[in-house]
Protein backbone atom coordinates (compact mmCIF):
# COMPACT_ATOMS: atom_id res chain seq x y z
CA UNK A 1 0.00 0.00 0.00
CA UNK A 2 1.28 3.48 -0.73
CA UNK A 3 2.62 5.41 2.16
CA UNK A 4 0.86 9.13 2.14
CA UNK A 5 3.34 11.98 3.47
CA UNK A 6 1.41 14.77 5.27
CA UNK A 7 4.37 16.95 5.12
CA UNK A 8 3.01 20.64 3.24
CA UNK A 9 4.72 21.05 -0.23
CA UNK A 10 4.72 24.44 0.49
CA UNK A 11 5.48 26.97 3.30
CA UNK A 12 6.00 30.65 3.33
CA UNK A 13 5.28 33.85 5.35
CA UNK A 14 2.37 34.74 2.78
CA UNK A 15 0.10 31.47 3.89
CA UNK A 16 -1.10 33.02 7.00
CA UNK A 17 -4.77 33.77 6.72
CA UNK A 18 -7.43 31.55 5.65
CA UNK A 19 -9.56 33.74 4.34
CA UNK A 20 -7.40 34.76 1.11
CA UNK A 21 -8.50 30.52 0.38
CA UNK A 22 -12.06 31.95 -0.31
CA UNK A 23 -11.13 34.41 -3.35
CA UNK A 24 -8.39 31.97 -4.82
CA UNK A 25 -11.61 29.10 -4.51
CA UNK A 26 -13.87 31.24 -6.20
CA UNK A 27 -11.65 32.84 -9.28
CA UNK A 28 -10.52 29.05 -9.93
CA UNK A 29 -14.67 28.12 -10.37
CA UNK A 30 -14.95 31.32 -12.25
CA UNK A 31 -12.32 31.57 -14.85
CA UNK A 32 -10.66 29.10 -17.10
CA UNK A 33 -6.83 29.45 -16.02
CA UNK A 34 -3.29 27.41 -16.77
CA UNK A 35 -1.29 29.63 -15.11
CA UNK A 36 -0.70 30.50 -11.97
CA UNK A 37 -0.51 34.15 -12.55
CA UNK A 38 -4.44 33.82 -13.70
CA UNK A 39 -4.97 33.32 -9.42
CA UNK A 40 -2.36 34.92 -7.96
CA UNK A 41 -2.86 38.40 -10.12
CA UNK A 42 -6.17 38.69 -9.27
CA UNK A 43 -5.93 38.04 -5.71
CA UNK A 44 -3.54 41.14 -4.59
CA UNK A 45 -5.14 43.44 -7.08
CA UNK A 46 -7.58 43.01 -4.72
CA UNK A 47 -7.10 42.81 -1.60
CA UNK A 48 -4.55 46.01 -2.52
CA UNK A 49 -7.02 48.00 -4.04
CA UNK A 50 -6.78 51.31 -2.41
CA UNK A 51 -9.20 53.19 -0.68
CA UNK A 52 -9.24 56.65 0.13
CA UNK A 53 -10.69 57.44 3.78
CA UNK A 54 -12.01 60.64 5.53
CA UNK A 55 -11.20 61.34 8.98
CA UNK A 56 -11.70 60.63 12.04
CA UNK A 57 -10.55 57.51 11.79
CA UNK A 58 -11.92 54.69 13.81
CA UNK A 59 -9.73 53.81 16.60
CA UNK A 60 -8.87 50.27 15.64
CA UNK A 61 -7.72 51.35 12.17
CA UNK A 62 -5.63 53.69 14.63
CA UNK A 63 -4.19 50.97 16.39
CA UNK A 64 -3.62 48.63 13.50
CA UNK A 65 -1.47 51.51 11.26
CA UNK A 66 0.82 51.55 14.29
CA UNK A 67 1.86 48.16 13.82
CA UNK A 68 3.02 48.46 9.83
CA UNK A 69 6.76 48.67 9.79
CA UNK A 70 8.61 50.20 7.22
CA UNK A 71 8.83 54.00 5.44
CA UNK A 72 6.29 52.74 2.99
CA UNK A 73 3.89 52.73 5.53
CA UNK A 74 5.58 56.17 7.12
CA UNK A 75 2.84 58.67 5.55
CA UNK A 76 -0.40 56.43 6.21
CA UNK A 77 0.71 56.10 10.11
CA UNK A 78 1.33 59.48 10.59
CA UNK A 79 -2.32 60.52 9.35
CA UNK A 80 -4.06 58.28 10.74
CA UNK A 81 -2.60 56.96 14.18
CA UNK A 82 -2.52 60.56 14.87
CA UNK A 83 -5.98 60.85 13.20
CA UNK A 84 -4.75 64.48 11.10
CA UNK A 85 -7.39 66.10 9.65
CA UNK A 86 -6.22 65.16 5.57
CA UNK A 87 -7.56 62.23 3.82
CA UNK A 88 -5.55 58.93 3.85
CA UNK A 89 -5.40 56.01 1.48
CA UNK A 90 -5.71 52.75 2.66
CA UNK A 91 -5.62 49.09 1.01
CA UNK A 92 -9.07 46.93 0.84
CA UNK A 93 -6.89 44.32 3.27
CA UNK A 94 -6.08 46.93 5.89
CA UNK A 95 -9.46 47.93 6.62
CA UNK A 96 -10.13 43.75 6.85
CA UNK A 97 -7.12 43.32 9.20
CA UNK A 98 -7.90 45.99 11.27
CA UNK A 99 -11.31 44.68 12.49
CA UNK A 100 -10.57 43.66 16.02
CA UNK A 101 -12.78 40.56 14.99
CA UNK A 102 -10.07 39.48 13.58
CA UNK A 103 -8.08 37.15 15.97
CA UNK A 104 -4.64 38.09 14.45
CA UNK A 105 -4.25 41.08 12.25
CA UNK A 106 -0.68 39.76 10.54
CA UNK A 107 -0.34 38.27 6.98
CA UNK A 108 -1.25 41.46 4.80
CA UNK A 109 -0.66 40.36 0.96
CA UNK A 110 2.35 42.07 -1.28
CA UNK A 111 2.66 42.61 -4.79
CA UNK A 112 4.94 39.69 -5.03
CA UNK A 113 2.22 37.43 -2.87
CA UNK A 114 0.55 36.78 -6.52
CA UNK A 115 3.15 33.89 -7.14
CA UNK A 116 3.24 33.02 -3.90
CA UNK A 117 -0.17 32.51 -2.14
CA UNK A 118 -1.68 30.56 -3.84
CA UNK A 119 0.58 27.69 -3.45
CA UNK A 120 -1.48 27.30 -0.22
CA UNK A 121 -4.19 26.31 -2.03
CA UNK A 122 -2.20 24.05 -4.02
CA UNK A 123 -0.93 22.39 -0.40
CA UNK A 124 -4.16 21.79 0.67
CA UNK A 125 -6.21 20.27 -2.76
CA UNK A 126 -7.92 23.19 -3.08
CA UNK A 127 -6.02 23.78 -6.64
CA UNK A 128 -4.49 21.40 -8.89
CA UNK A 129 -1.18 21.94 -9.24
CA UNK A 130 0.31 22.81 -13.22
CA UNK A 131 -2.87 23.16 -14.50
CA UNK A 132 -4.55 25.91 -11.69
CA UNK A 133 -7.84 24.63 -11.71
CA UNK A 134 -10.33 24.14 -9.42
CA UNK A 135 -10.95 20.94 -7.20
CA UNK A 136 -14.23 19.53 -5.56
CA UNK A 137 -12.31 20.87 -2.03
CA UNK A 138 -12.80 24.25 -3.50
CA UNK A 139 -16.09 23.62 -4.29
CA UNK A 140 -16.89 22.17 -0.74
CA UNK A 141 -15.26 25.52 0.50
CA UNK A 142 -17.55 27.42 -1.50
CA UNK A 143 -20.73 25.91 -0.45
CA UNK A 144 -19.71 27.22 2.71
CA UNK A 145 -19.08 30.56 2.03
CA UNK A 146 -21.69 33.17 1.97
CA UNK A 147 -21.86 35.41 -1.24
CA UNK A 148 -21.22 38.53 0.64
CA UNK A 149 -17.99 37.17 1.68
CA UNK A 150 -17.02 36.98 -1.82
CA UNK A 151 -18.63 40.33 -2.68
CA UNK A 152 -16.44 41.72 -0.19
CA UNK A 153 -13.31 41.31 -2.56
CA UNK A 154 -14.54 43.48 -4.42
CA UNK A 155 -16.31 46.14 -2.47
CA UNK A 156 -15.61 47.18 1.51
CA UNK A 157 -18.21 45.52 2.97
CA UNK A 158 -17.48 45.60 6.62
CA UNK A 159 -20.49 43.45 7.95
CA UNK A 160 -18.83 40.70 6.05
CA UNK A 161 -15.18 40.35 6.30
CA UNK A 162 -13.93 37.85 4.24
CA UNK A 163 -11.42 37.05 6.60
CA UNK A 164 -13.11 35.93 9.24
CA UNK A 165 -13.47 32.58 9.54
CA UNK A 166 -16.83 30.72 10.19
CA UNK A 167 -16.77 27.07 12.41
CA UNK A 168 -18.28 25.65 9.42
CA UNK A 169 -15.17 26.95 7.10
CA UNK A 170 -12.79 26.66 9.90
CA UNK A 171 -13.90 22.42 10.76
CA UNK A 172 -13.30 22.34 6.85
CA UNK A 173 -9.58 24.12 6.72
CA UNK A 174 -8.69 22.17 9.90
CA UNK A 175 -9.18 18.73 7.93
CA UNK A 176 -7.10 19.65 5.27
CA UNK A 177 -4.67 21.42 7.36
CA UNK A 178 -4.20 17.97 9.46
CA UNK A 179 -5.03 15.90 6.18
CA UNK A 180 -1.65 17.66 4.62
CA UNK A 181 0.51 18.25 7.20
CA UNK A 182 -0.05 15.64 10.06
CA UNK A 183 3.17 14.21 10.35
CA UNK A 184 4.69 18.18 11.24
CA UNK A 185 1.50 19.40 13.12
CA UNK A 186 1.50 16.77 15.53
CA UNK A 187 5.13 16.99 16.68
CA UNK A 188 5.01 20.61 16.48
CA UNK A 189 1.76 20.10 18.87
CA UNK A 190 2.75 17.38 20.91
CA UNK A 191 5.76 19.88 22.07
CA UNK A 192 3.95 23.09 22.23
CA UNK A 193 1.16 21.59 24.76
CA UNK A 194 3.99 20.16 26.96
CA UNK A 195 5.43 23.80 27.48
CA UNK A 196 5.39 24.56 31.50
CA UNK A 197 3.89 28.27 30.36
CA UNK A 198 1.04 28.39 28.53
CA UNK A 199 1.94 30.65 26.10
CA UNK A 200 4.72 30.97 23.36
CA UNK A 201 6.29 33.12 20.70
CA UNK A 202 7.30 31.87 17.14
CA UNK A 203 10.90 31.81 17.76
CA UNK A 204 10.12 28.92 20.13
CA UNK A 205 8.40 27.39 17.98
CA UNK A 206 10.60 27.75 14.83
CA UNK A 207 13.05 26.25 17.13
CA UNK A 208 11.39 23.22 17.72
CA UNK A 209 10.95 22.11 13.93
CA UNK A 210 14.86 20.97 13.10
CA UNK A 211 14.11 18.16 15.56
CA UNK A 212 10.87 17.32 13.93
CA UNK A 213 11.24 17.65 10.41
CA UNK A 214 14.61 15.21 11.24
CA UNK A 215 12.50 13.07 12.88
CA UNK A 216 9.91 12.62 10.56
CA UNK A 217 12.15 12.19 7.60
CA UNK A 218 14.06 9.04 9.60
CA UNK A 219 10.62 7.58 10.10
CA UNK A 220 9.64 7.66 6.56
CA UNK A 221 13.14 6.68 5.69
CA UNK A 222 12.12 2.82 6.49
CA UNK A 223 9.38 2.52 4.47
CA UNK A 224 9.64 1.76 0.66
CA UNK A 225 8.87 5.17 -1.51
CA UNK A 226 9.04 5.92 -4.96
CA UNK A 227 12.41 7.55 -6.07
CA UNK A 228 9.76 11.36 -5.76
CA UNK A 229 9.16 10.56 -2.30
CA UNK A 230 12.82 9.92 -1.45
CA UNK A 231 13.56 13.19 -3.24
CA UNK A 232 11.32 14.67 -0.97
CA UNK A 233 12.55 13.53 2.22
CA UNK A 234 16.11 14.67 1.11
CA UNK A 235 14.98 18.31 0.45
CA UNK A 236 13.27 18.43 3.83
CA UNK A 237 16.15 17.35 5.18
CA UNK A 238 18.12 20.44 3.64
CA UNK A 239 15.15 22.66 4.94
CA UNK A 240 15.98 21.33 8.60
CA UNK A 241 19.51 22.04 8.62
CA UNK A 242 18.42 25.87 7.04
CA UNK A 243 16.53 26.06 10.07
CA UNK A 244 18.80 25.06 12.57
CA UNK A 245 21.01 26.89 11.51
CA UNK A 246 19.04 30.20 12.84
CA UNK A 247 18.48 28.64 16.06
CA UNK A 248 21.06 31.21 17.65
CA UNK A 249 20.45 34.15 15.92
CA UNK A 250 18.66 36.99 16.47
CA UNK A 251 14.95 36.99 15.54
CA UNK A 252 14.25 38.96 12.62
CA UNK A 253 10.56 37.45 11.99
CA UNK A 254 12.19 36.79 8.07
CA UNK A 255 14.57 33.75 8.47
CA UNK A 256 13.33 29.70 6.97
CA UNK A 257 12.74 29.82 11.07
CA UNK A 258 9.82 32.03 10.65
CA UNK A 259 8.79 31.31 7.73
CA UNK A 260 8.58 27.43 8.02
CA UNK A 261 6.78 28.13 11.10
CA UNK A 262 4.46 30.77 10.63
CA UNK A 263 2.13 28.91 8.23
CA UNK A 264 1.79 26.09 11.15
CA UNK A 265 0.61 28.29 13.54
CA UNK A 266 -1.10 32.32 12.06
CA UNK A 267 -3.83 29.49 10.38
CA UNK A 268 -4.74 27.77 13.40
CA UNK A 269 -5.42 31.47 15.02
CA UNK A 270 -8.21 31.80 12.48
CA UNK A 271 -10.00 28.69 13.86
CA UNK A 272 -9.49 29.03 17.47
CA UNK A 273 -6.33 27.02 18.65
CA UNK A 274 -4.28 30.05 19.85
CA UNK A 275 -4.86 33.11 20.31
CA UNK A 276 -2.87 36.40 20.41
CA UNK A 277 -3.02 39.28 23.19
CA UNK A 278 -1.36 41.52 20.73
CA UNK A 279 -2.17 41.03 17.38
CA UNK A 280 0.25 42.14 15.18
CA UNK A 281 3.18 40.08 16.90
CA UNK A 282 3.33 36.09 17.23
CA UNK A 283 3.49 35.67 20.22
CA UNK A 284 0.94 32.67 21.22
CA UNK A 285 -1.64 31.54 23.86
CA UNK A 286 -3.00 27.67 24.00
CA UNK A 287 -7.01 27.61 23.54
CA UNK A 288 -9.05 24.84 25.20
CA UNK A 289 -9.88 23.73 21.49
CA UNK A 290 -6.40 22.79 20.88
CA UNK A 291 -6.49 21.06 23.77
CA UNK A 292 -9.24 18.79 22.78
CA UNK A 293 -7.57 18.19 19.50
CA UNK A 294 -4.61 16.76 21.10
CA UNK A 295 -6.68 14.53 23.67
CA UNK A 296 -7.94 12.97 20.53
CA UNK A 297 -4.98 12.89 18.34
CA UNK A 298 -2.47 10.54 20.48
CA UNK A 299 -0.03 9.43 18.20
CA UNK A 300 0.63 10.57 14.57
CA UNK A 301 -0.17 6.94 13.21
CA UNK A 302 -3.91 7.71 14.63
CA UNK A 303 -3.96 10.69 11.93
CA UNK A 304 -6.54 7.93 9.73
CA UNK A 305 -8.72 6.97 13.01
CA UNK A 306 -8.76 10.68 13.72
CA UNK A 307 -10.06 11.69 10.29
CA UNK A 308 -12.36 8.94 9.80
CA UNK A 309 -13.68 8.05 12.91
CA UNK A 310 -13.17 10.66 15.13
CA UNK A 311 -12.92 14.39 13.58
CA UNK A 312 -16.50 15.83 13.87
CA UNK A 313 -16.61 13.99 17.42
CA UNK A 314 -13.65 15.98 18.43
CA UNK A 315 -15.35 19.43 16.48
CA UNK A 316 -18.55 18.94 18.41
CA UNK A 317 -16.09 19.01 21.60
CA UNK A 318 -13.91 22.31 20.72
CA UNK A 319 -17.53 23.88 20.10
CA UNK A 320 -19.41 22.44 23.06
CA UNK A 321 -21.60 20.97 21.09
CA UNK A 322 -24.14 18.08 22.48
CA UNK A 323 -24.27 16.53 18.96
CA UNK A 324 -25.53 12.62 18.70
CA UNK A 325 -24.74 10.57 15.77
CA UNK A 326 -27.24 10.95 13.02
CA UNK A 327 -29.76 8.72 12.46
CA UNK A 328 -29.54 7.06 8.82
CA UNK A 329 -32.56 9.01 7.07
CA UNK A 330 -30.65 11.97 8.35
CA UNK A 331 -27.30 11.32 6.79
CA UNK A 332 -28.60 10.07 3.59
CA UNK A 333 -30.70 13.11 3.00
CA UNK A 334 -27.44 15.35 3.77
CA UNK A 335 -25.05 13.47 1.80
CA UNK A 336 -27.56 13.71 -1.12
CA UNK A 337 -27.77 17.21 -0.89
CA UNK A 338 -24.22 17.95 -0.63
CA UNK A 339 -23.78 15.31 -3.72
CA UNK A 340 -26.17 16.90 -5.73
CA UNK A 341 -24.18 20.58 -4.73
CA UNK A 342 -20.79 19.05 -5.85
CA UNK A 343 -21.44 16.88 -8.43
CA UNK A 344 -19.64 16.76 -11.62
CA UNK A 345 -20.75 17.41 -15.34
CA UNK A 346 -21.72 13.37 -15.26
CA UNK A 347 -22.89 13.30 -12.25
CA UNK A 348 -20.62 11.97 -9.71
CA UNK A 349 -18.96 13.46 -6.55
CA UNK A 350 -16.15 12.26 -4.89
CA UNK A 351 -17.17 10.69 -1.42
CA UNK A 352 -14.77 12.46 1.05
CA UNK A 353 -16.02 15.79 -0.28
CA UNK A 354 -19.54 14.49 -0.05
CA UNK A 355 -19.36 13.44 3.24
CA UNK A 356 -17.05 16.36 4.67
CA UNK A 357 -19.64 18.79 4.02
CA UNK A 358 -22.65 16.64 5.22
CA UNK A 359 -20.80 16.08 8.06
CA UNK A 360 -19.97 19.98 8.75
CA UNK A 361 -24.13 20.78 7.97
CA UNK A 362 -25.01 17.75 10.33
CA UNK A 363 -22.99 18.84 13.08
CA UNK A 364 -23.72 23.02 12.82
CA UNK A 365 -27.19 23.17 11.54
CA UNK A 366 -28.73 20.03 13.67
CA UNK A 367 -25.90 18.84 16.38
CA UNK A 368 -25.71 15.71 14.42
CA UNK A 369 -22.10 13.43 14.02
CA UNK A 370 -21.36 12.05 11.03
CA UNK A 371 -18.01 10.59 10.59
CA UNK A 372 -16.41 9.69 7.46
CA UNK A 373 -16.12 6.29 7.75
CA UNK A 374 -19.83 5.96 8.83
CA UNK A 375 -20.93 7.63 5.51
CA UNK A 376 -19.12 5.26 3.62
CA UNK A 377 -20.40 2.57 5.21
CA UNK A 378 -24.05 4.14 4.79
CA UNK A 379 -23.64 4.59 1.56
CA UNK A 380 -22.51 1.19 0.49
CA UNK A 381 -25.98 0.07 2.26
CA UNK A 382 -27.75 2.21 0.90
CA UNK A 383 -26.35 1.27 -2.56
CA UNK A 384 -27.03 -2.48 -1.67
CA UNK A 385 -30.39 -1.94 -1.29
CA UNK A 386 -31.33 0.62 -3.35
CA UNK A 387 -28.89 0.05 -6.62
CA UNK A 388 -31.16 1.96 -8.70
CA UNK A 389 -30.55 5.08 -6.23
CA UNK A 390 -27.26 5.20 -5.99
CA UNK A 391 -23.75 4.19 -7.78
CA UNK A 392 -20.17 4.04 -7.01
CA UNK A 393 -17.01 4.34 -8.65
CA UNK A 394 -13.81 2.78 -7.30
CA UNK A 395 -10.28 3.70 -7.60
CA UNK A 396 -7.13 1.68 -8.75
CA UNK A 397 -7.12 0.44 -5.23
CA UNK A 398 -10.23 -0.60 -5.28
CA UNK A 399 -11.69 1.71 -2.64
CA UNK A 400 -14.99 3.59 -2.79
CA UNK A 401 -13.92 6.85 -4.86
CA UNK A 402 -17.18 8.78 -6.19
CA UNK A 403 -21.04 8.84 -5.87
CA UNK A 404 -23.78 9.02 -7.76
CA UNK A 405 -27.36 9.78 -6.33
CA UNK A 406 -30.36 8.61 -9.56
CA UNK A 407 -33.62 8.86 -7.65
CA UNK A 408 -35.74 11.79 -5.87
CA UNK A 409 -34.40 11.83 -2.45
CA UNK A 410 -37.96 11.38 -0.69
CA UNK A 411 -38.92 8.24 -2.71
CA UNK A 412 -35.30 6.77 -1.66
CA UNK A 413 -35.23 8.09 1.71
CA UNK A 414 -39.23 6.37 2.56
CA UNK A 415 -38.01 3.48 0.94
CA UNK A 416 -34.92 3.13 3.90
CA UNK A 417 -37.00 4.63 6.67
Amino acid sequence: MAVKIRILGAANKHMQRLGYLKFIAAESTRRETSRLEGLGRPLVNAVMKRLRLTPPYESALREYVRSLAGPAYADIRHAIANNAPTRATVELQDLYLADPKIPSATGKLNADSWEKYPYFATALDLIKSGTWSAMTRSLTLLCLVNPDELAAFSEFLPLHNPLLISREQGTLFLYCLIDHDAEILFRLFKALIQLPEHSFDEKTAGNMLPDIIKDTVRVFSRASLPVEDRERLGHLEKVAGTIASYRNRNYSGTTAREVSVRVRLEPFTDIGFFTKKVRHRFVYQITPSFRQLMDSWSEPEDTDLLLRDKFFATVAKMHGLAAVPAADNEARDALRTAGEQLQSSLGYSPIDDCALLAGIRLLFEKNRILELNSSTAILRAWQKSAPEAVRFTVDRMGDLAYVKFLKPVSSVTHAQT
